[in-house]
């Protein structure tokens, strides 16, 4: 205890004891009267709240001047532990969200089918070329292509050469990108309907870094670096558990328990649940890409009533999400929410019903919330509501 506590027992126990201490004192042998008997007058102090304690102050000033202060000062303890406990646990999340997730560079590259001499995205002009049918099994049901049939497939969706675009449409030898909104139930949805030439226009990206995992930057930052024409948040992978392959390349092995999504080399998209993936496989076959988050929206082309989510977060959202239609041929949807007289977004059951009627073979949930956004040639599409994430990846479209 501070001096301040023994000054306050001080003065209670002299006013307490008070005359009856004073005729019982003993006299010097000089006959003066002792220092008991008469001590010197003292003036009185003053304790918390201007309360008078000390000689004359009565008992009831010095406990509670004591007190009060006492209790002042717990108080003040207690905020500032809890400040400090605060600061630790930030801390704590910032090391391991930020610091400990931070620039991940890939695992290892995964084999490649042998038909293919330019798998990943380069700078390239010799593009994607046919060299001998893929030997073995692969995880996907669709035939074989020649990457560069997209190109004699949808002639008629590429240019000789120039560019043209408007407000919603791109077009060029390698692209086509025609954006739509529409209004469901009066709620924008934003539709991209995407045909590539080959399959390296279809990319990932990780913020700040293309090829390192663990960064966050707003989509439309992520876009620009990357020189997209169109993209879209992704699986916002750092934070969530599963398998991670970006570009024919691994940053992370373990499985969760979402559903993941799988693009092939040969174009071709495919949904598994948790129970069904088979990672072995996937690593000795080697794969473009896998997210992992989810839910799948369809099954064999047809709208879900169940999917692998809780009920809460199957409710009114802003949502991202893809669609396969065939090899070179894909969407990009995005729905705001959260905003009333705009958009209070949609249910993973409408979200699911809306790629079936788009006629989608495969479609699967990304990242939602205040993560979902659609980007076109630098250009936020999307309204957001209130204040806008930061993500870890996007998907996009560039030459």
């Amino acid at each position: 205890m501070g001096n301040d506590d023994f000054g306050g027992n001080r003065g209670g126990r002299n006013d307490f004891f008070g005359d009856a201490y004073r005729k019982t004192s003993q006299v010097s042998v000089s006959g003066r009267p002792s220092a008991r008997e008469n001590p010197p007058r003292q003036a009185p102090q003053r304790g918390a709240g201007g309360a008078l304690y000390g000689r004359g102050a009565g008992q009831g000033g010095a406990h509670g001047g004591r007190k009060a202060k006492r209790r002042g000062l717990s108080v003040a303890a207690a905020i500032f532990i809890d400040v400090l406990l605060a600061a630790v646990l930030l801390g704590i999340f910032y090391i391991t969200n930020y610091e400990m997730n931070a620039e991940t560079d890939p695992i290892e590259s995964l084999p490649v089918p042998s038909w293919l001499s330019n798998p990943t995205p380069s700078d390239s002009p010799s593009g994607v070329t046919a060299t001998a049918p893929v030997s073995g099994p692969t995880q996907t049901d669709a035939a074989t292509a020649d990457p560069n049939d997209w190109r004699t497939k949808f002639s008629g969706m590429f240019t000789d050469g120039a560019v043209e675009q408007t407000e919603n449409t791109y077009k060029s030898k390698n692209i086509n990108i025609t954006i739509n909104k529409e209004i469901r139930d009066g709620v924008p949805y934003f539709i991209a309907d995407i045909y590539i030439a080959e399959l390296k226009y279809f990319r990932t990206a990780f913020a700040k870094n293309p090829d390192k995992m663990g960064e966050r930057e707003l989509t439309d930052k992520v876009a620009k670096e990357n020189n997209a024409i169109l993209a879209i948040n992704g699986d916002h992978c750092v934070d969530n558990a599963g398998t991670v392959i970006r570009n024919g390349k691994l940053y992370r092995k373990p499985k969760s328990s979402f559903d993941v999504l799988v693009m092939n080399y040969d174009g071709s998209m495919q949904t598994f649940s948790p129970d069904k993936f088979d990672l072995d496989k996937t690593l000795a076959e080697g794969v473009y890409q896998v997210w992992s988050f989810g839910p799948m929206l369809l099954h064999n082309g047809k709208a879900m009533n169940d999917f692998n989510l809780p009920k809460t977060i199957g409710g009114m959202n802003p949502r991202t999400a893809v669609g396969y239609y065939e090899p070179g041929h894909y969407c990009f949807v995005q729905i705001g929410g959260r905003q009333q007289g705009y958009s209070l977004g949609c249910t993973i059951q409408q979200l699911s019903q809306l790629f079936a009627d788009l006629g989608c073979k495969v479609a699967y949930n990304l990242d939602g919330g205040q993560s979902s956004e659609i980007i076109f040639i630098n250009k936020m599409l999307n309204q957001q509501a209130g204040g806008r994430r930061s993500t870890t990846d996007i998907l996009y479209i560039g030459e």
